[in-house]
C-alpha cells in the first residue's frame, strides 16, 4: 500500500492530489490512498477543500480515496488523529509522547517505508529534487510507504497537466444561481446567490475581453512567512504588465489579492483594471476559478494563482511567473509552452 499526506492550503492540496494520482497511475496494482488526518489538528487557510470543491462537480473525472484508521496504524505504525475540531486538535498532543516511545522503539523498521520530501531534499538529507523523483518512481512495492511532501516540481505532473488530464479531473462546480420553483431565494441564500451572480458576470466580462489576472499575495508573507518567502514588489508586476502590454491587444486586467486596501492604494500605476472582492473564507477558491476563465495569467510566488494557471485553457495563452519565489531559492524554470519567466 502507498499512502500520500495530504496538508496545507488549496495550492498545496491541489499539489498532493496530482502525485496522489501519479502514483495511482505508476503502481496500478498497488492500493494508494490519502492521509488527510493532518487537517484533524490543523485548521490553515480554509481546512481540507479537495473533496469539497472538485468531488460532486458534474463531469470531472476527480477521485480520492481516503485510508482508513486501520491502514493509517499499518502502514505508518503510529497512532493516527482520529478525532476532528478541538478534540482533534487536543488529541493531537496526546498521542505525540506514545508516537515518540513507537518511533524510537521501530526507527530502524519503519525508516524505509516513509519518504518525507522536506526532510530529504532540504533537511539532513541533501538529495537532489531529480534523484527523489527517481526514488519515488521505482518504489519496492512489496514494502508500503508512506509519502509526505509538496511535490511541486513539474516533473510530478507535467504530463498529466499537459494531456489535460488534471483539468478534467480538478473541474469548479458552476456558479448556480437557481432561484427556487416559487421564483424566490431563501434568506440564508441570499449572500451566496449575489456572490455566484457576481462571480458568473465577471467570467462573462473575462470572456468577452482579453482579459489578464494578476494576483498579489501578501498577508501571511508578510507576517508568518515572512522570512521564508517573499513578497513580491512592483517592480516584478510592472514588468509583467509591461509584457502582457507588448503581446496582448488590449489587455484588460483583473486583480485578485489577500490586501485590497494595499492594491487601492499601490496599483494606481495601471490603467484598465477591475479588482475584484467578494470571494472570501470557505468560497476564497472562487477567484482561484475566476484566474482561470482569464485569458491570459500574471501569477504570484503562490501555488494559488499557479493552479488558477495551471488550469486555464484558453487557446493560446501566456502566463508570467517569478524568479523570486523563497528567500533562499529562485523558482524553478517552468518548461510549459506559453509560460514565461519574470
Amino acid at each position: 500500500m502507498i499512502i500520500v499526506r495530504i496538508t496545507s492550503g488549496l495550492g498545496n492540496q491541489m499539489f498532493q492530489y496530482a502525485f496522489y494520482r501519479l502514483m495511482q497511475e505508476r503502481y496500478p496494482e498497488t492500493e494508494v490512498r490519502a492521509d488527510v488526518t493532518w487537517f484533524h489538528a490543523n485548521d490553515d487557510h480554509h481546512g481540507y477543500e479537495l473533496e469539497r470543491i472538485f468531488a460532486d462537480v458534474s463531469g470531472s473525472d476527480f477521485m480520492l480515496q481516503k485510508a482508513t484508521t486501520r491502514q493509517l496504524l499499518h502502514v505508518t505504525g503510529l497512532i493516527p488523529n482520529i478525532m476532528t475540531g478541538k478534540a482533534g486538535r487536543t488529541f493531537e498532543k496526546i498521542r505525540r509522547y506514545p508516537n515518540r516511545i513507537i518511533r524510537e522503539c521501530t526507527q530502524k523498521k519503519c525508516l524505509p517505508q516513509r519518504i518525507d520530501e522536506l526532510e530529504l531534499c532540504f533537511g539532513d538529507g541533501h538529495m537532489s529534487a531529480a534523484d527523489l523523483y527517481g526514488k519515488v518512481m521505482n518504489l519496492d512495492t512489496t514494502k508500503d510507504w508512506y509519502l509526505a511532501g509538496f511535490w511541486i516540481e513539474e516533473m510530478y505532473y507535467r504530463e498529466r497537466l499537459l494531456s489535460g488530464q488534471l483539468q478534467r479531473e480538478l473541474k469548479f462546480p458552476a456558479f448556480s444561481t437557481a432561484k427556487h420553483t416559487d421564483g424566490q431565494l431563501d434568506s440564508d441564500h441570499v449572500d451566496k446567490n449575489r456572490e455566484n451572480i457576481d462571480n458568473a458576470q465577471l467570467a462573462a466580462d473575462m470572456n468577452s475581453c482579453n482579459s489578464v489576472s494578476i494576483h498579489v499575495r501578501r498577508g501571511d508573507y508578510l507576517t508568518t512567512y515572512s522570512s521564508d518567502f517573499i513578497a513580491l514588489g512592483r517592480e516584478y508586476y510592472e514588468q509583467a504588465v509591461a509584457y502582457m502590454n507588448e503581446h496582448v491587444e488590449s489587455p484588460v486586467y483583473y486583480i485578485f489579492s489577500d490586501d485590497i486596501e494595499f492594491i487601492k492604494k499601490e496599483f494606481t500605476w495601471l490603467q484598465n483594471y477591475v479588482v475584484v472582492t467578494g470571494n472570501e473564507g470557505v468560497n476564497s477558491f472562487r477567484d482561484m476559478q475566476l484566474m482561470s476563465y482569464c485569458k491570459h495569467n500574471i501569477i504570484a510566488n503562490s501555488t494559488f494563482s499557479q493552479w488558477g494557471a495551471f488550469l486555464n485553457q484558453n487557446a493560446g495563452h501566456i502566463t508570467i511567473y517569478p524568479r523570486s519565489y523563497m528567500r533562499t531559492k529562485d523558482n524553478e524554470v517552468k518548461t510549459i509552452p506559453g509560460w514565461v519567466m519574470l
